[in-house]
């Protein structure tokens, strides 16, 4: 997100960062039909690119260079804006974060300014999951990638700058394949670590100090009708890819070659009509120069919209963030970059300076991350609800995404020599572990857990996930195992399945669909869902054949709000006022969530999954739905104790009032769980219920 620093300042450089920030910005917002606005941080890595890489590479060859100085610009391009923005932020936290909230925001900042955010992110969160929107610096994973390379590439350049011409353009070009390739391939292994880390990003700088390098030393005047042409057809190529992509698209690998090539396109077409008459016009101009300022700023303000709302904010609230957001952006170029970047002092003096202003900053985020996010701001429940949800969060035995092989480790498959109970799906499954665990240990069993994000536990048939390239073949390799592992080992008693059934027909599911694992073709839902009913099938069949007793559970209800967010809420006067305000109409009724703020499992869904088991002999079938719902709504917490993690994972309280409520769930149970279990329901008149989801409630 670097300014120009070039001496030949290019008015048409600052409009194309403009498109830049506006698409990512209006991404943010969810604003349609700007779905793939992600895009934005790619042409700013090309920019950045073509003018940091050719300043560094002009440097070298006039013998000019020096690190000192370098870094020094860095400094005070970077740092100003973004320490206002921390500052701001957390003071803005004090007020409206919880104290684990707080804790996980001290972090963040404390990488940004480090530079390894995207490292964090990585290890941390997806950039397009439901959370990322509560975390006011993932805007700074960027950053972090411009960071590092420039830690790294000023060596390459000074190691070949003194080469032909030719020489190091090849060097550049074979390094930017490499990278490109290595971004394709890890996309079906690693998306996540492709999407967030400079390995699989460098190219993306590299082609942009690729076209300066070419620049400097060859003469690439196009003829008029060819630059017009090539400036055309780099708008186009990048307004295309502000369009067509959405977060389920494999990225970056060859898809982002679309913005990469219309951007360098645009660069190259410098005097286009398209620069000239489009991209050197004012507005574009003034949106460039203050793009850093605004990229930091919209987000925060964002996340807090996001994390005081009940429900998911309107795209025109977001979006009318994003346009108030461009005054603090405004006032930030104005009165803290350009004063700081037209400061004084010898390059060294001021390396040190800010490297001074660092530790110092570090060192109090420091402080409110090991005190734990401050937490006597606010009444102790909330800290012990917070401690509620975490222990629902981080499960060990959940494989991700790019592991095919089982966890044998003590911790996932124990041994003390008794009969076992095995638990076979998804991250849904995962939430359940901890309290059937607990309670097969007390009814005298040894507890198995095998379980795999978004791999729901089937023969035969897998998820395929285009988001996710390889995981429909890693999912049903896992499966191939686990069930295996379950079948062949007598010690195994019971085996107990449960998923999101409904995954692939879910609004957010983009083209999921149940598929078999040798045809990975969409056949649309009516084959998908026959597929999930003949897998459901065969997968119980082929357990009860190896002598097990199988139990299937129905999914729980989920929510159009988030329940644990809401937990945490009630605790916090401030945020309970910035709800109200931002979301009038929601009204969460104590502890149960009415009818139109949640939405029981996809009926057919349930009704293929009860059908496809029920009645069978050695299988019986569970709905979790009914544990928790009435006609008044469904329960999302008992008091302090939150029954969900987010508005779909229960929590461990929320999985131990629900399987304590399973009466025969395991072939034995202590006195203590059969007191638990004949506990009356929640105390509300029978929900009028179809056929599908008729199962006692105990």
């Amino acid at each position: 997100m670097s300014l120009n620093l070039h001496a030949n300042y290019r008015r048409d450089i600052d409009g194309l960062r403009a498109i830049a920030v506006t698409a990512v910005v209006l991404f943010h917002a969810s604003v349609y039909p700007v779905q793939s606005g992600f895009v934005g941080v790619d042409i700013f890595f090309v920019i950045s690119g073509f003018l940091i890489g050719g300043i560094v590479y002009r440097d070298i060859g006039l013998g000019t260079f020096s690190f000192a100085g370098f870094y020094a610009r860095r400094a005070r391009r970077i740092l100003p804006a973004l320490m206002a923005v921390i500052a701001a932020v957390m003071l803005a936290g004090l007020l409206l974060s919880s104290p684990a909230e707080l804790r996980q925001t001290s972090l963040g900042a404390i990488s940004a300014l480090l530079g390894w955010s995207n490292i964090l992110f990585w290890k941390q969160i997806s950039y397009f999951s439901p959370d990322a929107h509560l975390n006011p610096f993932l805007m700074t994973w960027s950053l972090g990638v411009e960071e590092q390379f420039y830690l790294f590439f000023p060596l390459l350049l000074l190691a070949i700058g003194r080469l032909r011409h030719v020489a190091v353009l090849c060097v550049i070009g074979a390094l930017c394949i490499g990278s490109l390739c290595m971004a394709q391939f890890g996309l079906g292994r690693w998306p996540a670590a492709v999407f967030y880390l400079l390995p699989t990003r460098a190219w993306e700088m590299g082609a942009g100090t690729f076209l300066a390098v070419a620049k400097s030393n060859y003469t690439l005047a196009l003829p008029r009708p060819v630059n017009h042409l090539t400036g055309w057809t780099g708008l186009f190529l990048v307004g295309l890819s502000i369009f067509i992509f959405d977060e389920h698209t494999p990225f970056p690998g060859l898809a982002a070659l679309l913005p990469v090539g219309g951007t360098l396109a645009l660069l190259l077409s410098d005097g286009s009509f398209v620069n000239r008459a489009i991209l050197s016009t004012r507005p574009f101009i003034w949106i460039g120069r203050i793009s850093y300022s605004w990229y930091l700023w919209h987000w925060p303000l964002m996340a807090f919209i996001w994390l005081c709302s009940a429900r998911a904010p309107s795209p025109l609230l977001l979006a009318g963030a994003g346009i108030v957001s461009l005054v603090p952006a405004a006032l930030s170029w104005r009165y803290v970059e350009q004063p700081f970047r037209r400061g004084g002092g010898s390059n060294p003096v001021v390396v040190l300076r800010y490297a001074g202003s660092l530790a110092l900053g570090v060192s109090m985020l420091a402080a409110v991350y090991v005190s734990n996010g401050l937490p006597r701001r606010f009444d102790p429940a909330l800290v012990i609800a917070e401690q509620v949800l975490a222990q629902g969060r981080g499960e060990p035995c959940l494989a991700n995404y790019g592991v095919s092989s089982l966890n044998l480790s003590p911790r996932c498959v124990r041994d003390t020599g008794r009969p076992r109970i095995a638990l076979l799906g998804d991250s849904h499954a995962s939430a359940l572990a901890t309290s059937l665990s607990h309670m097969a240990d007390q009814a005298g069993f040894d507890f198995v857990q095998f379980t795999k994000s978004s791999c729901p536990p089937l023969l035969g048939t897998t998820r395929r996930m285009p988001a996710h390239p390889g995981h429909a073949m890693q999912c049903a390799h896992y499966n191939e195992l686990a069930f295996a592992a379950v079948m062949h080992d007598p010690r195994v008693r019971t085996v107990v399945l449960a998923g999101y059934w409904a995954a692939p027909f879910a609004a957010d599911a983009g083209r999921d669909t149940y598929t078999d694992p040798r045809d990975m073709t969409d056949h649309g839902v009516p084959a998908s869902l026959a597929r999930l009913d003949i897998a459901l099938r065969n997968s119980t069949q082929v357990l009860v054949n190896a002598h097990k007793q199988v139990v299937v559970l129905g999914d729980v209800p989920q929510f159009s709000f988030d329940p644990a967010k809401e937990a945490v809420t009630a605790f916090m006067p401030m945020r309970r006022e910035a709800e109200r305000a931002l979301d009038p109409s929601f009204q969460a009724v104590r502890e149960i969530a009415p009818v139109d703020l949640l939405t029981l499992p996809t009926q057919p869904v349930a009704d293929l999954v009860r059908h496809a088991v029920e009645g069978r002999q050695d299988v019986t079938y569970f709905s979790l739905a009914d544990g928790l719902c009435s006609p008044a709504g469904c329960q999302f917490r008992d008091g302090d104790n939150p029954f969900y993690v987010d508005p779909q994972h229960l929590s461990r309280a929320g999985a131990d009032f629900l399987l304590a409520r399973l009466d025969g769930l395991l072939p034995v149970t202590d006195e203590r769980i059969a007191r638990i279990a004949a506990q009356p329901p929640i105390p509300t008149t029978s929900l009028p219920l179809s056929a599908a989801t008729q199962v006692a409630i105990h």
